[in-house]
């Protein structure tokens, strides 16, 4: 895709990516078009198409995007983790994916989306999480790091989907539940 230059090309792809954003988190991925992640961005396909060659570029970005401001997430939290009890490690683990949920609506519907960099963004995710449990325990080997991140990622992963496919009143449950799961792992896991 082409990159912008300048401040004002920069700003238009935000507008435009924002409107991704807002596009794919109402009509899902599959019925989200360019022509109305365009409109939305009050702008022309054209203009889209010249930094986005397809939907499939426009969903990068965004991951991308997201995947800058999960870093913050987890430079903050790796620092604090050896203070942090299991439970409330769980808390902040399941915490942030859904306030970041609430504030980017296409990432609960990008979730089961594959594209080609997922192994790679996979493997991030797994090295930030086994950095924060290595933090939090520092005689864990890295190898059960890793197995213990992939876990941990995979619980977190089914949260979101499970909050995603349920309705506003039983989402506190939902997560309630989870974070009794995580808890319970993380503290037989970071205990041994």
């Amino acid at each position: 895709r082409r990159v912008p230059q300048q401040s004002r090309g920069r700003r238009r792809v935000a507008r435009l990516l924002h409107a991704a954003d807002c596009v794919i988190g109402e009509a899902g991925y599959e019925s989200a078009t360019m022509c109305a992640i365009a409109e939305r961005a009050g702008s022309s396909v054209g203009s889209l198409y010249q930094f986005f060659p397809n939907k499939e570029a426009v969903v990068d970005a965004l991951r991308a995007q997201y995947a800058e401001e999960y870093a913050k997430f987890w430079r903050h939290l790796t620092p604090q983790a050896p203070a942090l009890t299991s439970e409330q490690l769980a808390a902040r683990l399941i915490q942030f994916p859904l306030k970041f949920a609430a504030h980017h609506p296409a990432f609960l519907a990008l979730l089961d989306i594959e594209t080609a960099h997922s192994p790679r963004r996979r493997q991030m995710i797994h090295d930030r999480i086994a950095a924060v449990l290595r933090a939090r325990q520092p005689k864990l080997q890295e190898v059960r790091a890793q197995r213990i991140a992939a876990v941990v990622h995979q619980m977190l992963k089914a949260l979101l989907t499970l909050y995603a496919r349920t309705g506003p009143r039983e989402r506190a449950a939902v997560v309630g539940e989870f974070k009794t799961v995580l808890s319970s792992y993380l503290e037989a896991r970071l205990s041994e």
